[in-house]
């Protein structure tokens, strides 16, 4: 691979087309960094996927769907993108045209530039963020109080005693005996 510059430039995307602007620049021959930030996501909340995430989709539209996944990863920097030349010939002029950018983040008539080593920074917080569990990074931890929605139980209390890909164990009283008993994550809800 030739030499790069040292320096990313910053691209300002559209709403929510970060990866549509991404993978439009990569087509350009631009060297790309849109950093992902993994989050919980509650199990069957249901949100607006694109068409090139629903393969079995035979319109090619979007549509809403139910997430099974408690883990989605979403743009770190909402609406913004790194991008960088891959060859010194190469001009910035197309960024500005290319589907999903809005514009190139400027400092005056200049574009604004970020070094290398402040984007290896980024690389290592996301790398780390990657490999934090459920259970970091999920809005229920071990011994948080929650209640339950479920109808039967509405507004019943809980302490959360563990925490899984799918499901939340409680430690509940039932007829003043402790219980556990496990639900799903639309079940509860925090105090």
């Amino acid at each position: 691979m030739p030499d790069l510059p040292a320096a990313w430039y910053v691209a300002h995307t559209k709403p929510r087309q970060e990866r549509t602007a991404a993978e439009q620049l990569r087509r350009q021959d631009f060297e790309v960094y849109l950093p992902l930030f993994k989050v919980f996501r509650e199990p069957g909340r249901r949100h607006r996927a694109s068409a090139a995430l629903l393969p079995s989709d035979p319109a090619g539209a979007a549509a809403i769907t139910a997430d099974p996944a408690p883990i989605a990863h979403e743009p770190m920097f909402p609406r913004y993108l790194f991008l960088r030349p891959t060859r010194a010939t190469q001009s910035l002029s197309v960024v500005r045209s290319t589907v999903g950018v809005s514009r190139l983040v400027l400092f005056g008539h200049q574009p604004a530039t970020l070094a290398d080593d402040a984007v290896q920074a980024i690389r290592q917080a996301e790398g780390l963020r990657e490999t934090a569990g459920l259970a970091d990074i999920g809005p229920y931890q071990p011994g948080m109080a929650v209640r339950l929605r479920d109808p039967a139980l509405a507004g019943v209390q809980a302490l959360v005693r563990a925490v899984s890909a799918d499901r939340v164990t409680l430690l509940l009283e039932i007829l003043g005996r402790p219980q556990i008993v496990q639900v799903e994550f639309g079940r509860i809800a925090p105090l």
